[in-house]
């Protein structure tokens, strides 16, 4: 018959368990402290990750706010060098109803040979040859006046509509530009658990050389992988060279082609005007001559 067994006694159970427990409560401890750091960490980061979504989003808007605003003032530009053609023409258009007037007011009230004497052929050759050319000068400046501002007017609507126009983003820019809250979850993980002072940011690179696939930084400042990729999604066109001071903007430079439709319309619109005046003085006196001399037989009007 064997022995009594021998059981280890409740105080050997609970001095051997002690150092079990102690590692268990320090494994609890540290994973509680991981689990608490890790949660500052991801707040902290998703913080500023919704920060510079709203920076992002503000400055994407400011930016075709200054856009817009600017080519506003471009488009005021077209308007004022327009304006210059087409008052010009208007007042042309003025004095060409005037100088109608006047001419027709020779041909047919104040005709020749009807209340007196009829002045001789040649005399009169001059007086309708003076009078007949007024009245086609008459009638092509005033055409031409009516042209170059008809075709400046289109010109000025072809660029405003055409070229010069209003930088309004796109639906499919606006949702490129917009960043909802769980695109943080499709971030780096050394970027979304980042512990601020302890674990600077990474450093982007790009492929300078596809040959030998050498990489260089894209810039000494370590930011997080979104702004990198706010820069190269929504800043492609930037970094070029600044304009000099002697650069002329582009719609100064289209609208001056643009002349090359009407400006010889305008300007022998003006030669025009000069010529019928010419014409229709000599022939306003010639008809003082043949009034004078052979109407009223008179040596002094």
């Amino acid at each position: 018959h064997p022995g009594p067994a021998t059981f280890p006694s409740r105080v050997q159970i609970r001095v051997g368990a002690m150092p079990a427990i102690a590692m268990a409560a320090v494994a609890a401890e540290a994973t509680a402290a991981a689990a608490a750091a890790a949660k500052g960490a991801f707040g902290y980061n998703r913080a500023n990750y919704m920060f510079d979504a709203g920076m992002r989003w503000g400055r994407f808007n400011t930016g075709y706010s200054m856009a817009m605003a600017q080519t506003s003032q471009y488009r005021e530009d077209i308007d004022d060098l327009t304006e210059l053609t087409v008052t010009k023409a208007d007042t042309y258009h003025t004095v060409g109803t005037i100088c109608f007037v006047l001419n027709f007011q020779l041909i047919m009230a104040g005709r020749l040979g009807v209340h007196g004497p009829s002045p001789p052929g040649w005399l009169m050759g001059l007086y309708w040859t003076n009078i007949c050319s007024a009245l086609m000068f008459l009638v092509t400046f005033t055409w031409m006046a009516m042209h170059a501002g008809a075709r400046a007017t289109a010109g000025a609507a072809y660029l405003r509509t055409r070229t010069v126009r209003l930088p309004i983003p796109t639906p499919k820019m606006l949702d490129k530009a917009r960043v909802t809250g769980n695109t943080f979850e499709k971030q780096r993980i050394q970027d979304v658990f980042r512990i601020p002072f302890a674990m600077p940011a990474g450093q982007e690179s790009e492929v300078v050389d596809e040959e030998s696939g050498k990489r260089e930084p894209i810039s000494d400042r370590r930011m997080p992988k979104w702004y990198h990729d706010e820069v190269e999604a929504l800043r492609k066109d930037e970094g070029g060279a600044a304009p000099s001071p002697t650069s002329v903007p582009e719609h100064f430079e289209l609208y001056r082609g643009l002349q090359q439709e009407w400006w010889c319309y305008d300007v022998y619109s003006r030669i025009g005007i000069l010529f019928w005046f010419s014409h229709w003085l000599t022939s306003a006196s010639l008809y003082s001559m043949c009034h004078c001399f052979t109407e009223l037989r008179i040596l002094w009007p």
